[in-house]
């Protein structure tokens, strides 16, 4: 994904999450487990029900509520709200994106409960068209598994709707809050690495520790310009295609503000100033290493080499291949 990446295991800080999460499995009397985008849980399972135990630990229908999840976050992120559905087992479960920015991270999955009878069986709509395919052969274990199946709390759909958006401003409060702290500190050691030159690399400073990796040039802004954060971050994670918005929020600037800013800091919009640049780092890398076109356009952040070629062109006249053949010994 482009822009700032964001790890949702960090910015939920899962250690701490997961007691905040058992609390509410306990105060909704629901279940809640968070998945990463793929469908995979990251945080254990908070107030399982024995039902949904005996499902997730089959080999088959784990694989189907691994989708399901994956396939109701997706679902959420496109409508921009909580998605209430029936899982591949015919029970309702709720899925609340999380999201920073355009980039969707995952989901925290509630529910394991079923309708009252008759209770909005119409407008909660079965996610996947399969059911659980999940067989026992013994007619004990089908009863049993049945039974479990009863034991499910009931929860009317006017309460889904409500705890729905009660753990969706509580995951919004999280997120924003998290993304708020990691600019902020980020921000504070852009400067103090502006004062103090001297200081080693933290995590989010580190590049790869290559003899051929392109270093990091000098920021063309003082370190109390407004827009130096963003300089600084661009200039640091060459394989990113940052957006100006993501920089703007980066540098606590409304995306208009920043862009005049910009302009007038740097003589340059914000796209071209960033084309500009990869193009720069393109020829120090043409001119240095042995790397492939293809190579450092997608270290470079394109996601295709043509437009990479094409930019480099627009700006240098020449392709890359012959501004290699032409400079690789000077």
């Amino acid at each position: 994904m482009s822009g700032i990446d964001y790890d949702l295991k960090a910015l939920l800080d899962v250690a701490r999450w997961e007691p905040v999460q058992d609390q509410l499995a306990a105060i909704t009397q629901t279940a809640i487990i968070t998945i990463d985008y793929k469908g995979i849980p990251v945080s254990k399972h908070s107030g399982r029900t024995e039902f949904c135990t005996v499902i997730r630990e089959n080999p088959v229908t784990c694989k189907r509520c691994y989708r399901c999840d994956a396939l109701a976050g997706l679902e959420a992120v496109r409508r921009n709200e909580p998605f209430i559905y029936l899982c591949h087992c015919g029970i309702v479960d709720v899925a609340v994106p999380v999201v920073v920015g355009e980039q969707y991270l995952g989901a925290v999955m509630f529910g394991q409960v079923r309708l009252p009878d008759g209770d909005r069986d119409g407008q909660v709509r079965r996610l996947v068209n399969e059911i659980s395919s999940f067989r026992p052969e013994e007619q004990d274990s089908r009863e049993e598994l049945m039974e479990k199946y009863q034991q499910l709390p009931e929860m009317e759909y006017s309460r889904i709707v409500e705890v729905a958006a009660l753990i969706n401003s509580v995951v919004r409060y999280i997120v924003g809050r998290a993304v708020q702290n990691r600019s902020d500190r980020m921000a504070y050691e852009w400067v103090l690495r502006a004062s103090l030159p001297g200081l080693p690399p933290t995590l989010d400073w580190q590049m790869e520790n290559r003899s051929d990796s392109p270093q990091r040039g000098e920021i063309p802004v003082a370190a109390d310009s407004p827009v130096y954060p963003a300089l600084a971050y661009m200039d640091g994670h060459r394989q990113e295609m940052v957006r100006m918005c993501q920089m703007a929020e980066l540098c606590h600037l409304s995306a208009s503000y920043f862009s005049k800013l910009f302009l007038r800091e740097l003589g340059e919009n914000f796209t071209d100033y960033m084309k500009r640049q990869k193009v720069q780092w393109a020829k120090e890398m043409l001119r240095k290493t042995d790397k492939s076109v293809n190579e450092i356009s997608t270290e470079l952040g394109f996601l295709d080499s043509s437009y990479f070629i094409k930019v480099f062109k627009a700006l240098e006249g020449i392709t890359p291949l012959a501004y290699r053949q032409e400079k690789y010994y000077t």
